[in-house]
């Protein structure tokens, strides 16, 4: 049975191939103004679907059992649930989160200041041990911890019970100080224990589980909520002020590797224009701060929903595009479908497996289809391609002129090439965010000596902050040396060694390396 194009698609464009786009403006790796960034987690696969909902229900126990071909990944996020490709860690599933719960009753503590931060770090790994048990396992972990916020402003309404409680804590401490002194120093001392606590729970992460990408749910956000009441004049722009509290966040997002941005719509948005808008901006803001700091850029996975925010009524097709479409347009690396155990219920099951197996199963190939033939006629499958101007309406969809979805023994295939006329478009209206280890426009020339720079100053960065405390050189580290050291053995790159050298004086006495072994790895004499 063939599939006919939506109109709605056929009238954005003959030639809607959407791109992913490209609007850093930091070290020319790959086409001019953007960053290198991470391979994707499966191979010639530039853009990933994810679905993670509780609805394993859905065969067990309603006998309904989803179509969920076009997601690249399916897990749960349910309690129990272990070794999974994407793992999602609420506030009792990982080490020892403080936080109020609904009757103002402190948990571990209430405020990050009064974490034991050792006993923090030793739950986290045994955390780790139950959830994800292979060490070298990949794919994504994400961290839902959203009861506090690091920064001190951003804790109001509800959350600042964390502000009350912190300058409690210091007046407590030094009856004779002002109320002015007590807010400073509790505003200090709150920041200060947030950004130990969350930097240093995404560095045992890393360093227990290397191959994971690991950041926080909602981090960062974009704050572009003031639809409500006033859509007309609504233009989805974060707020300036916002934009710059996320740059206080920094730290966080150099820490992180990969960030996880919320596009929920709520039902207020339904199929309007704002909707696009109101999802542009998160993800260019998301976008932006990826590419923050020294190194490669962060791949973005979205969180997205099939239904509306809130309630259960289906996306409409213009809002497939406005969020899955417009996210994959502006460089995503994913978009991850959230969703509760309502959706498990007999009618929902229902009503999803149609929805997977008519419009949003369509549009997820549409879209990843034609994505993976623009990485692979542009950018010879080595990087993404990418809007040259992120505001732009132009989506990655598949030309209705040149292809076809069809669907043969219940499961959708597409059929069909891109023409002349599409490749001409590519190259006119789009551009390639390489991998990394490889620059130009299609991304076809190799750049291992810039990774290899790149990466020893990275270590040098990091262990300088090490020596400052106990130096200690962690597992991941270690191996990162180790490859770096192999692939120095010639004269381009002696700089590296030489580098790596330096960084080891500050270290390997309170370290049990061989520094000769080290340096036998490539019968190299620095």
């Amino acid at each position: 049975m063939e599939t006919v194009f939506p109109s709605f698609l056929a009238a954005v464009d003959q030639l809607t191939w959407l791109l992913l786009p490209l609007f850093t403006s930091w070290i020319v790796l790959g086409s001019a103004d953007t960053k290198q960034t991470s391979w994707p987690l499966h191979s010639k696969k530039p853009v990933l679907f994810v679905w993670n909902a509780p609805t394993q229900e859905c065969e067990t126990h309603e006998g309904v059992k989803l179509s969920l071909d076009q997601f690249d990944i399916v897990s749960s996020p349910t309690q129990g649930y272990t070794r999974q490709n994407l793992t999602f860690f609420y506030k009792d599933h990982l080490g020892h989160y403080p936080f109020y719960d609904a009757e103002g009753v402190q948990v571990i503590g209430g405020v990050p200041q009064s974490v034991n931060l050792s006993q923090h770090f030793e739950r986290v790994s045994k955390d780790l041990d139950t959830y994800i048990p292979d060490r070298q396992a990949k794919g994504l972990s994400v961290i839902d911890w959203r009861e506090w916020h690091p920064l001190w402003v951003r804790n109001w309404s509800g959350k600042d019970v964390y502000r009350r409680r912190s300058r409690e804590l210091v007046a407590r401490k030094n009856s004779t100080l002002t109320q002015e002194q007590v807010a400073t120093a509790a505003k200090e001392e709150f920041e200060l224990a947030a950004r130990e606590f969350l930097q240093g729970t995404l560095r045992q992460g890393k360093n227990l589980r290397p191959n994971k990408l690991w950041g926080f749910y909602l981090f960062p956000d974009c704050y572009n909520y003031d639809y409500k009441g006033k859509m007309e004049n609504y233009t989805g722009r974060c707020p300036a002020v916002e934009i710059e509290r996320n740059d206080q966040l920094n730290w966080l997002w150099n820490e992180s590797t990969a960030l996880f941005p919320s596009i929920y719509l709520s039902s207020e948005l339904r199929s309007t224009d704002q909707a696009r808008l109101f999802v542009l901006n998160r993800v260019k803001e998301a976008m932006r701060l990826a590419s923050v700091g020294d190194g490669l850029a962060r791949p973005v996975y979205v969180y997205s929903r099939p239904t509306y925010n809130s309630e259960m009524t289906l996306l409409t097709e213009k809002d497939l595009v406005s969020t899955i479409g417009e996210s994959v347009a502006l460089g995503a690396a994913g978009v991850i479908f959230w969703g509760g155990s309502s959706y498990a219920t007999s009618s929902r099951c229902s009503d999803l497996n149609n929805y997977f197996r008519g419009p949003m199963g369509w549009y997820l190939l549409n879209v990843t289809t034609a994505a993976k033939e623009c990485s692979q006629k542009l950018c010879k499958f080595n990087g993404r391609c990418l809007r040259r101007a992120p505001d732009s309406a132009v989506f990655l969809h598949l030309s209705p002129s040149t292809h076809k979805i069809i669907s043969q023994s219940g499961k959708l295939k597409v059929t069909g090439s891109p023409g002349q006329a599409e490749l001409k478009a590519f190259r006119q209206h789009f551009k390639c965010q390489c991998y990394n280890g490889t620059k130009g426009e299609s991304c076809d020339h190799t750049t291992k000596g810039t990774s290899l720079k790149n990466a020893s100053l990275t270590l040098l960065k990091s262990s300088y902050q090490m020596s400052n405390s106990p130096a200690t050189l962690l597992n991941a580290e270690y191996r990162t040396l180790t490859r770096l050291l192999n692939h120095s053995c010639t004269q381009t790159f002696k700089h590296v060694s030489i580098l790596v050298w330096h960084w080891m004086r500050v270290v390997t006495y309170k370290t049990n390396l061989n520094w000769q072994y080290l340096c036998g790895l490539c019968q190299t004499n620095v």
